[in-house]
């Protein structure tokens, strides 16, 4: 788990390249738990944690969603409001 964390933050604004399904999820999975930690905690740390990791889970998404054969570029339908499904059953799909 310190390794996914590791290479999440060391590939901070890195959105060339892959994320196989396994790490992304992992990773997804471990900052949830994070945020859901500090925001019983303190609701402001949760905030504050947030803006830390938007640009690097940015950069995970589009690395993920170029090992499901989907272009990066697609991350702007989070713009919309259906936006975070469709991003999300992108990234379920298996690597190709």
């Amino acid at each position: 788990m310190v390794n996914l964390i590791s290479d999440f933050f060391k590939n901070y604004i890195n959105f060339s390249g892959r994320t196989s399904r396994k790490d992304y999820w992992l990773t997804v999975l471990l900052l949830l738990i994070v945020s859901l930690v500090l925001g019983a905690i303190l609701p402001m740390l949760c905030g504050i944690w947030g803006l830390i990791v938007l640009l690097p889970s940015l950069a995970i998404c589009a690395r993920r969603l170029r090992d499901a054969g989907f272009s990066p570029w697609w991350l702007l339908l989070l713009l919309t409001g259906i936006g975070e499904i469709v991003i999300l059953i992108m990234t379920l799909m298996p690597k190709k």
